[in-house]
């Protein structure tokens, strides 16, 4: 990568939108580039960190081991699946939770300029990945030559930081109050949604509306059984979504909710904001809603379960009524 593509990257991040361009310049030439192929690791949980990387092209996964007790901790492992994935160990399995696919103009590993902390997660290549690596000691030294910059810049860092913790806590607050209604015994899914939809709502950032589909069984359709917002008139993308066979987003503003069944899809809810939002928003809220999705899916099941249940007690109770 060429000194002024270096430049035109470190002009596009916030994190240097208050750093004069011929300092920046002067920056760019303490960067440097390096390329991964798909599925490379950039680094890994545990190990010492020296380095912000910021991403020139191509996305990058950042994913956190969740190991079993048998695993205590040993193994390697590879991210698969786009969330959470179960793989091989010695002793036992390992998955990964995905915390964020970052794309073009992100950066990542910030944590290591203002402490020398080993990494909290791996960061993985997700396809063919271009970075710009500044290490800590060509940070220092920049900042030396440019003293009045160290505390905007720093500034900066901690703007990020805090907004990647409040989207943390957000989406760990919103969990937390999930899994407690889901706990609630609910007498048919349609009440099930309608609170799910109430208690995620809140969380929601922007001009929001949905529309909840339930399969109804007795007439082989998916039946619009709850709407928040203005749904009705949010337009041919929301109205008309993609072939429900899993949670994707249908455009920019558009992202379909699926709850899969075991025959067919038990409903879905489609979710629509006014504005578009951007790549790294939608990351990170469609892993949000995706895991919103496989709680409401087992909650779903559950019902389905004790309904179906409760039939065949019925029905044992008639024949047994009406036996001679």
């Amino acid at each position: 990568m060429g000194e002024q593509n270096k430049l035109q990257l470190l002009k596009s991040l916030k994190l240097f939108s208050r750093i004069p361009d011929d300092q920046l310049e002067n920056l760019s030439q303490f960067l440097t580039t390096v390329d991964y192929a798909d599925g490379a690791e950039v680094f890994a949980e545990g190990s010492p960190g020296d380095s912000l990387y910021f991403i020139s092209q191509g996305h990058v996964r950042i994913a956190k081991k969740l190991r079993s007790q048998e695993d205590g901790g040993q193994g390697a492992a590879v991210l698969a699946g786009a969330d959470r994935a179960p793989l091989a160990g010695k002793g036992g399995a390992i998955a990964y939770k995905e915390l964020a696919v970052l794309g073009p103009g992100d950066c990542f590993g910030e944590m290591v300029l203002i402490d020398a902390v080993t990494r909290s997660a791996d960061a993985l290549a997700a396809g063919e990945v271009t970075l710009c690596r500044l290490g800590r000691d060509e940070l220092n030294r920049w900042l030396e030559s440019h003293p009045v910059l160290a505390m905007g810049f720093f500034a900066q860092i901690v703007q990020v930081l805090s907004g990647r913790l409040r989207r943390s806590s957000n989406e760990l607050t919103l969990l937390l109050d999930l899994s407690q209604l889901l706990l609630e015994p609910f007498p048919n899914a349609k009440v099930l949604i309608q609170k799910v939809m109430e208690r995620l709502f809140p969380y929601l950032e922007g001009d929001w509306c949905a529309g909840a589909f339930v399969y109804n069984e007795f007439n082989d359709e998916m039946e619009l059984i709850h709407v928040s917002g203005e749904f009705q008139s949010a337009g041919e993308a929301a109205q008309s979504p993609a072939s429900p066979a899993g949670s994707a987003w249908v455009d920019d503003s558009t992202y379909q909710v699926v709850f899969p069944g075991k025959r067919r899809s038990m409903g879905y809810i489609v979710f629509h904001r006014a504005a578009p939002l951007d790549p790294e928003d939608r990351h990170e809220l469609s892993r949000t809603l995706t895991t919103i999705a496989r709680l409401t899916t087992a909650a779903l099941e559950n019902i389905a379960y004790r309904t179906e249940d409760d039939l065949r007690s019925r029905l044992r109770k008639n024949l047994q009524a009406g036996a001679y």
